[in-house]
C-alpha cells in the first residue's frame, strides 16, 4: 500500500512541476495505472480518484478553453487521501507494533513461571 501512495503522490507532483498541460496524455496514462495499481491494493477511493484524473487530463488534451478549477480540485483531494491513507497505516503500524510487545511480554511472563 505504501508504494502505491508514494507512486500517486510522485505522479501528482510530476503533474504539478511540469504543467498541468505538458504531457497531458501521457500523465491521463500514468494514472489509469495508478487506477489498477490502487484497485490491486485495496485503496478504492484512490483508484476512482486516479480515474478521475485519468479521464480530465485526456479531456484537456481535446480542448482549447482550459479549466483549472476542477483538476486542481481532484488533485487536492488525491493528496489529502494520500495523507490521510499514511496517517491510517501508521496508526496501524503503531498498534500492531504494541500488540506484538504485549504478547512477547505474556509470553515472557508464561516462560518465566516454568522455571
Amino acid at each position: 500500500m505504501n508504494h502505491c501512495l508514494n507512486d500517486m503522490e510522485a505522479c501528482l507532483t510530476d503533474l504539478l512541476q511540469t504543467g498541468l498541460d505538458t504531457g497531458a496524455g501521457d500523465s491521463a496514462a500514468e494514472f489509469v495505472r495508478l487506477a489498477e495499481q490502487c484497485e490491486a491494493s485495496g485503496l478504492h477511493t484512490g483508484q476512482a480518484l486516479m480515474e478521475r484524473l485519468s479521464k480530465l487530463l485526456d479531456e484537456r488534451t481535446h480542448t482549447f478553453a482550459k479549466q483549472d478549477e476542477t483538476l486542481m480540485e481532484i488533485i487536492f483531494q488525491a493528496q489529502y487521501y494520500i495523507t490521510l491513507c499514511r496517517e491510517r497505516w501508521q496508526e496501524m503500524e503503531i498498534m500492531r507494533g504494541w500488540q506484538e510487545r504485549q504478547q512477547h511480554q505474556i509470553q515472557d511472563k508464561e516462560g518465566g513461571d516454568f522455571t
